[in-house]
């Protein structure tokens, strides 16, 4: 599934280009499209949040996969610029709601695994992202972008029956009230796994408490924890689809670079620019330097992994976070020097790799920080704030740069990441170490480590049974 949501994102790098040439689209048209699926993910994120924390983890996540397969297939109909962008749009909002099947499987996850397994997750979105860029190399010159909007979507409905073999969460069952049907799936797993089945009742969470509300994010314990996510997820979103699209126009972008001498802060002007400017009258599709470009720079998905898999329990989350978004920010700034065309393809696949493992590690800490009665709708406003800098990104990477300034469009993208690692350190809540609460009753653990909600499992010393039990441990205020 992650594989597959990550082919229907790398579309947009390689559809852009490509309908340029058949529509005779302007670069405002061209961004649009990106735009308007980044519009639709604005507004799905906050909603299927909501009902996820409402309704429950595996509905939602069925739903949306469901749907994003089915109008992510009529896009290779659309006749027109009108009817693809409205269904991108419409795969946007369900792909908003996406990030629930990561929500269902953190709340499955162990405390001591929880982080190197979310990140390993992460190998399957590069498994798309590459998969994406060659399926394009292949389809786009001799079948056209049609075929490859099928092609695209093809992956995601073959893995569909797989949703019947996930169970429910269990930390939203018991954070809903249904401590019956939590036993039912925690007894599932258990025999599934041949462990001993569970004894008891699990008991500890209220079954009146409110779930899915907004205002529960700006809760005096989490008020500046959310502010500051915010404005992490808006810079990572911004960032990352300007390295995937960036990566899309790089041999234009070479083009630029070798009529004039290297980049320094003002050394451009309006007046220099004007012959740079593209003529739209006609259309310049992907060549191979573009592939070849978008291809490597997709392995820095993989190449940070072993990085953050070091540093997430070693540092902590909100280091890891800092020492990425610095990165990001110094290689993205460093690809506007006019250096050999090896050397730029070096710092754009540093670059999207740190961003690769931002993603990653924003969405773990997000799930950790949040208690379950507000984690999907948590992770769902966070994931919207994002798109807002998804929406920005085309018309940096796909307007400024090539038509107005490249040292203003790469300094843009440079400053945003240097910044958000700054916020990364005032973070208040360090989750390493931090079981994943349950409830807003209770204060979360702070620096002190005053409090902490546990869910635990815990056999029976004879080992015929075991049983659920959620505790407070620490001071309670």
């Amino acid at each position: 599934m992650t594989a597959a949501d990550a082919m229907e994102m790398l579309l947009l790098s390689v559809l852009g280009p490509a309908l340029r040439c058949d529509w005779r689209l302007t670069s405002a048209q061209v961004a649009g499209i990106t735009t308007v699926v980044f519009a639709g993910m604005l507004l799905g994120a906050p909603v299927w949040g909501a009902v996820s924390d409402k309704r429950g983890r595996w509905s939602v996540s069925a739903i949306c996969f469901i749907l994003m397969a089915y109008f992510g297939l009529l896009c290779s109909f659309a006749p027109n610029y009108f009817w693809l962008a409205s269904l991108r749009g419409i795969v946007g909002f369900n792909i908003g709601g996406a990030a629930t099947s990561f929500t269902l499987l953190s709340e499955y996850l162990p405390q001591r695994h929880r982080a190197k397994v979310l990140i390993l997750f992460n190998l399957f979105w590069g498994v798309g992202s590459t998969f994406e860029i060659l399926l394009a190399y292949l389809v786009l010159p001799t079948l056209g972008w049609r075929y490859l909007v099928a092609f695209s979507s093809l992956p995601l409905i073959l893995t569909l029956p797989s949703l019947w073999c996930l169970p429910e969460s269990a930390r939203f069952l018991l954070a809903s009230g249904k401590a019956d049907e939590a036993v039912k799936v925690i007894d599932q797993i258990a025999r599934e796994n041949g462990r001993p089945l569970m004894k008891g009742r699990p008991a500890g969470i209220s079954e009146t408490e409110t779930r899915g509300h907004i205002w529960s994010l700006f809760h005096t314990s989490y008020r500046r924890t959310t502010l500051i996510l915010f404005c992490l997820w808006f810079g990572i979103a911004f960032s990352y689809y300007g390295i995937v699209l960036v990566s899309s126009e790089m041999s234009q972008l070479r083009r630029q670079c070798d009529r004039g001498p290297a980049l320094l802060p003002g050394s451009e002007s309006v007046a220099s620019n004007a012959s740079l400017v593209k003529d739209n009258s006609c259309c310049r599709g992907l060549e191979a330097e573009d592939y070849k470009a978008m291809f490597i720079s997709s392995f820095g998905e993989f190449l940070i992994i072993p990085f953050n898999l070091l540093t997430i329990d070693w540092l902590g989350r909100r280091w890891t976070l800092a020492i990425n978004y610095l990165l990001m920010g110094v290689f993205f700034g460093l690809i506007c020097l006019c250096v050999p065309s090896g050397v730029s393809a070096a710092f754009l696949l540093l670059a999207r790799a740190h961003a690769g493992g931002i993603f990653k590690i924003d969405y773990i800490y997000t799930t950790e920080v949040y208690p379950t009665v507000i984690r999907s709708i948590g992770l769902g406003i966070c994931s919207a704030m994002a798109r807002f800098g998804s929406m920005s990104a085309p018309f940096v990477a796909q307007v400024v740069l090539p038509d107005v300034s490249l040292f203003a469009g790469f300094a843009t993208f440079a400053l945003v990441g240097i910044g958000c690692a700054g916020l990364s350190l005032m973070l208040p809540i360090e989750t390493r170490g931090r079981a994943m609460p349950q409830s807003l009753d209770v204060d979360e653990i702070d620096q002190g480590g005053q409090q902490q909600q546990v869910l635990s499992y815990r056999p029976d010393p004879d080992g015929s049974s075991a049983t659920l039990e959620i505790k407070i441990q620490g001071k309670i205020k």
